[in-house]
């Protein structure tokens, strides 16, 4: 063989041996591969192809529904539904597209960058549809576009203790109010369903056959919807008579600390819980804080009074309604010289309280507040509860427990201080205020059950009783502050409150709150009330003005429902005279000569004297007391016979106007 033959030999063998090589190589990495594959991804790349023709949908349980006090529903779980879309490729159907967002109305770019994050999965795209965008979603006919079923959070009774129940999210999570504090209970357990699909996504089935979630456990509260209604329909009167920025009103059982009522107004309709800002979805009566004003007077005199500091028999000189003291002038509203104990409560006068807080040391005021759990947390099971502002005596300056001492330079919530006040009504002895009754679970049987709780002892029995006499005298007596609160044919307790805001290191005198507080009935309690009438602008802004017709009109109605007998005395006697002096008021001569069940004779008196008149009629009216000064126009006339509830108005005018 020639030497060139050879080479040739040679090359085409190293040739071979090259591509033998190579294709021994191929095999290797395949077999690698092989490996790599069924060995080493096998699980990953198993859940991946899963992934493409298996979609999980998350199911939402039903919620559990909440009661009232007397099982009425406040709160339960209607059908729905949500809409979602299979996969990404419903983009490349523009037409489609475009459709089932203006259907469900819906941002065009907004729903595309959704479903582009995840191309291959199921997309929720509107949950809670209402059944016109059902209806649509399910007309467009399209093998991309599903509807899964959802229990949709409803309130039947809208905006009533709207703030005390909170709402609902979209995805099932509550948001605001007990919704968001029990939640956990109240939500359940979710589940996800598989829904199978073929390689095209189109066998999905919607909703696999007998998939349930687990249904939350229920709640029984402590409100009564009727008293609800009560407490929030006569404080939107009053915030709408004074043109106020809005209200808080709260009731409570003073034996148990059962909260009857928690009301505020303006309020929202938590099935459109969206319409209106976090603001307005709050609840102030835990939430917001505010100077209490002349109301905690009646808490300053118990603590005094409990720590031996002042008896029933003391008095004070007031300075004739002006006093200055440690480079500040105090003032009362109305000049006053001597004033017994009683009396300075009664006629609320802020100097008699400065001039008695000197009696006690700092410590000992701030104690005694304590003990009424001011700047401190009641406990309500509701999220976000504010302790109220108590500084400590080491903060204070000279002035400072004068002022605490008569409601300014400390500030509480709604539900803390109507928690003091029930103290007063069950004998000095403080209740956890509660909103709870029990939890119940899914067959209705109680697994939870809250009974009353006993936070303390905050003044003696003794002490109680006789500030709830004085207190008496605020709304009973002539000269009191809150005459207004009288009338609904119960003797009450009570006391007013008017207190500027705070704002930038200093008072705005022209932003008040206007406050009433009361216990019903005084002798039996049963009921301890706040009313707070936030900037009140039209008429008086005078707590006794503002807000104790509110307090009687709650009362009234209140307990003639649940059946409790008026205890206000009636007397007869001779009939009144009808004209009057138009230059100056008259003694109401003839408050004896009222005959019971019909209306008497108005013209000429005072808004007091009238008051008084109208409560030895012997029966719960309704009054509708206008304007100032000396009573004019009435209505229904003298002598008509008057029924129980029926609305009575009286109009008021100047001394030169009445006829």
């Amino acid at each position: 063989m020639s030497r060139r033959k050879r080479r040739k030999a040679s090359e085409n063998l190293w040739r071979l041996r090259l591509l033998a090589g190579a294709i021994l190589s191929l095999f290797a990495i395949a077999a690698a591969q092989s490996v790599n594959l069924q060995v080493y991804r096998a699980e990953g790349l198993q859940k991946r192809a899963q992934d493409q023709y298996e979609r999980k949908i998350k199911i939402l349980p039903e919620r559990g529904k909440i009661y009232d006090r007397n099982g009425d529903e406040l709160a339960g779980s209607v059908r729905g539904a949500s809409a979602f879309v299979r996969t990404s490729k419903i983009l490349k159907d523009k037409k489609l597209f475009a459709r089932l967002c203006r259907e469900l109305s819906l941002s065009k770019k907004e729903l595309a960058s959704k479903i582009r994050r995840r191309p291959t999965a199921v997309t929720t795209i509107k949950r809670r549809l209402s059944p016109t965008e059902e209806d649509a979603a399910r007309s467009l006919g399209s093998k991309w576009v599903g509807i899964a079923p959802q229990t949709v959070r409803f309130y039947p009774k809208k905006d009533l203790a709207a703030n005390v129940l909170g709402f609902v999210g979209s995805d099932g999570q509550g948001l605001g109010g007990l919704e968001h504090s029990y939640d956990v209970d109240l939500r359940g357990r979710e589940m996800w369903i598989d829904a199978d699909t073929d390689a095209r996504a189109s066998r999905l089935i919607d909703v696999a056959p007998g998939a349930t979630a687990s249904k939350g456990h229920s709640l029984v509260l402590t409100l009564d919807q009727s008293v609800q209604h009560i407490v929030e329909d006569e404080l939107d009167r009053a915030v709408a008579a004074s043109e106020a920025k809005g209200g808080m009103a709260v009731v409570m059982d003073p034996a148990t600390g059962e909260v009857l009522a928690m009301a505020q107004s303006p309020r929202f309709n938590p099935n459109a819980y969206g319409a209106v800002s976090a603001e307005v979805r709050k609840n102030k009566a835990v939430v917001d804080v505010f100077e209490p004003g002349s109301t905690l007077k009646s808490i300053f005199m118990a603590v005094a009074l409990d720590q031996g500091k002042i008896s029933a028999k003391d008095s004070v000189f007031c300075e004739n309604g002006s006093w200055k003291v440690h480079g500040h002038v105090i003032h009362d509203h109305v000049p006053h010289a001597t004033l017994s104990m009683a009396d300075v409560l009664k006629v609320s006068s802020n100097i008699g309280v400065a001039k008695l807080s000197q009696k006690l040391s700092d410590s000992e005021l701030y104690n005694g507040y304590r003990d009424f759990g001011l700047g401190n947390l009641v406990g309500i099971e509701l999220n976000g509860e504010s302790r109220g502002i108590l500084h400590t005596p080491s903060q204070w300056s000279k002035i400072d427990p004068m002022t605490i001492a008569y409601g300014q330079g400390i500030s509480v919530t709604a539900l803390q201080l109507t928690s003091a006040l029930a103290a007063l009504g069950n004998g000095g002895v403080r209740m956890r205020p509660y909103l709870v009754r029990s939890v119940l679970d899914e067959t209705g049987r109680e697994i939870e059950r809250t009974e009353p709780e006993v936070l303390g002892r905050a003044v003696s029995e003794k002490s109680a009783a006789t500030i709830l006499r004085w207190m008496e005298r605020v709304v009973h007596e002539e000269g009191g502050t809150a005459p207004l609160a009288a009338g609904s044919g119960y003797t009450v307790a009570g006391k007013t409150g008017t207190a500027w805001k705070p704002e930038k290191g200093g008072y705005n005198h022209r932003k008040v709150v206007s406050s009433f507080m009361g216990i019903a009935p005084a002798r039996d309690p049963k009921l301890a009330i706040l009313i707070a009438v936030d900037e009140p602008t039209k008429g008086s802004r005078y707590g006794g003005i503002v807000a104790a017709p509110a307090f009687r009109e709650i009362v009234r109605r209140i307990l003639n429902k649940k059946g409790v007998p008026p205890d206000r005395a009636l007397v007869a006697a001779k009939k009144p005279p009808k004209r009057v002096s138009r230059t100056a008021p008259r003694k109401d001569a003839g408050i004896d000569s009222v005959t019971s069940g019909s209306m008497p004779e108005l013209a000429g008196l005072t808004m007091r004297e009238t008051l008084r008149r109208l409560e030895r009629v012997g029966m719960a009216l309704r009054l509708d007391l206008q304007g100032s000064g000396f009573a004019g126009r009435q209505q229904p006339k003298v002598g008509t016979v008057l029924t129980e509830g029926m609305l009575c108005t009286v109009e008021f005018e100047s001394p030169w106007s009445v006829k």
